[in-house]
């Protein structure tokens, strides 16, 4: 059974799809770029462009701190409350529980302060900053792991406390460090320092995220196009190669009700396993710009372009449940297949156009090249002669006048012949450009084409699936519904208009069972 990411997947289908909705955030979706969940309080942080907002999902959110871009949260326990770490582009802010915000330079210096990533265990908090990699017990005072990694930027962290030390993962300069760390007095130390080799994961660029211990691996480090996972038992790494919607890169993964989720910019993608197979999620997060994602077992938080968006797992129905006042069936529409020929032809991207031009390069060292040239010469001459004569006594004046005119044409046609390119015809690098090209739009436009087709599909197969959602919650399906068969039919010319029905509130409903 053939299954692939980005809605190239036919064969199977997300069991137990999440059920999506929008949060209202004061802030546009797009520019929500961390996210950070206690479950205990039921407090979500967002981090946006100018800083941080926190409040109940259901509820209204507040902004504590106005600084600049915000790159990662997290909630830590201090004797107070529940107070929040931010890393920001302008440093490290620690926002706590009474409100007030203080600034927590990791490190002297202005690179020290910019903050990337952020850890937090039991015990201890890391942060990966420009200036490396810094731990503390309090997120006050701050202490750099002596020899533990190389000096330079940390773009990633992770920890995991163990019996008699630290267990510390980061992306330093582009590559994956790992150290055992113990405290000394007050200071950390390195037992162990390594510099991780998964050269065969590393064609994409060099890791971007950094989870320990993710269901079905001991740990899993996120490359832009492959998951690098290692075994707990033998220290062995495997790569699981990503099959991503054309120019998607990963950025974060996470784990949230029951599932695994990679967040790119092409739209939020889903799986049981680390392994795969990875598929997109359900809509709207599955077509939407993700940039940011947290989670705990019942629920994930995306940041989406379309907004911030929940997504947990439907309420199963009541045992004995009657009858639903409306169903619907998934309507008979054309095969994807006969939709990409339609859109093909109708924006004349079919392979005959390029094989005509190909042909056509290649028989034009048979054509000739034509001159055409003409002459015209023309002439003109005159002549004038006097003379005097006399006769009979008589004196006579003579005069002698000559006019001449000629005309010459000359018309002729050369052909002259190239035979050499016969062999090769230097325009065959212009159309050999042309088809790359032409392929890439062509790819872009299938898979385009064929994102709009299955979250369609999908759409439908939650309308089948949820006969007892509510009034509104139909409504929004059916004009989601409506809204991607508008996509596909704009792209086909109308073909796809022609071939399929629009779901009106009577397709969806039938009589009701039980009464009148």
């Amino acid at each position: 059974m053939l299954v692939l990411a980005g809605d190239r997947a036919t064969a199977a289908a997300e069991p137990t799809a999440l059920v999506w909705r929008s949060l209202a955030a004061p802030v546009r979706g797009g520019e929500i770029g961390a996210l950070a969940f206690d479950r205990a309080s039921g407090t979500l942080a967002l981090g946006d462009l100018r800083g941080v907002l926190v409040g109940p999902p259901d509820g209204s959110f507040e902004r504590r701190l106005r600084r600049s871009l915000v790159r990662d949260l997290a909630f830590i326990g201090d004797a107070g409350g529940l107070s929040l770490l931010a890393a920001t582009a302008r440093g490290l802010f620690l926002v706590e529980s009474s409100g007030a915000v203080v600034e927590v330079s990791p490190g002297p210096g202005a690179t020290a302060r910019a903050g990337n990533r952020l850890a937090v265990t039991a015990s201890w908090i890391a942060v990966a900053s420009d200036d490396g990699v810094f731990l503390s017990r309090d997120a006050r005072r701050w202490v750099r792991p002596a020899t533990a990694f190389p000096a330079g930027p940390a773009t990633a962290v992770a920890l995991r406390e163990q019996a008699g030390g630290l267990e510390c993962w980061a992306v330093v300069g582009g590559e994956p460090w790992s150290a055992r760390l113990v405290a000394d007095g007050q200071e950390l130390v390195a037992r162990e320092s390594l510099r991780q080799t998964v050269s065969f994961a590393a064609g994409g660029g060099g890791p971007v995220d950094v989870v320990l211990g993710p269901p079905g691996a001991d740990v899993a480090m996120v490359y832009p196009t492959a998951l690098a996972l290692r075994d707990a038992l033998t220290g062995a790494w495997r790569v699981v190669q990503l099959e991503l919607p054309p120019g998607a890169e990963v950025l974060r993964l996470a784990a949230g009700a029951g599932r695994l989720f990679l967040a790119t910019l092409r739209g939020l993608l889903v799986a049981e396993s680390l392994e795969g197979p990875w598929r997109r999620a359900g809509p709207p997060a599955g077509s939407a710009a993700v940039r940011a994602l947290v989670g705990d077992p019942a629920v994930l938080f995306a940041a989406a372009d379309t907004g911030l968006l929940a997504g947990a797992a439907p309420e199963p129905r009541a045992a004995g449940a009657g009858p639903s006042a409306q169903r619907f069936v998934l309507p008979e529409e054309p095969a994807i297949e006969r939709v990409h020929q339609a859109a093909l032809a109708y924006l004349r991207l079919g392979p005959k156009r390029m094989d005509s031009m190909q042909q056509g390069v290649a028989n034009r060292g048979w054509l000739p090249i034509v001159v055409v040239h003409g002459a015209l010469a023309h002439d003109k001459s005159r002549t004038t002669a006097w003379d005097e004569a006399v006769t009979g006594g008589s004196l006579w004046s003579l005069v002698d006048r000559d006019r001449d005119h000629a005309e010459d044409y000359d018309v002729g046609v050369t052909l002259s012949w190239d035979l050499g390119n016969l062999a090769y015809h230097p325009e065959e690098i212009d159309v050999s450009r042309e088809a790359r090209e032409v392929i890439e739009l062509r790819d872009d436009v299938l898979d385009e084409i064929t994102q709009l087709y299955f979250e369609r599909r999908r759409v439908l197969a939650q309308l089948q699936a949820l006969p007892d959602a509510g009034d509104a919650e139909l409504l929004r399906l059916r004009l989601r519904a409506d809204e991607l068969a508008a996509g596909i039919d704009a792209w086909t010319g109308g073909w796809f208009g022609r071939q399929t029905l629009r779901l009106t509130p009577e397709s969806l409903s039938l009589p009701r069972t039980g009464g009148n």
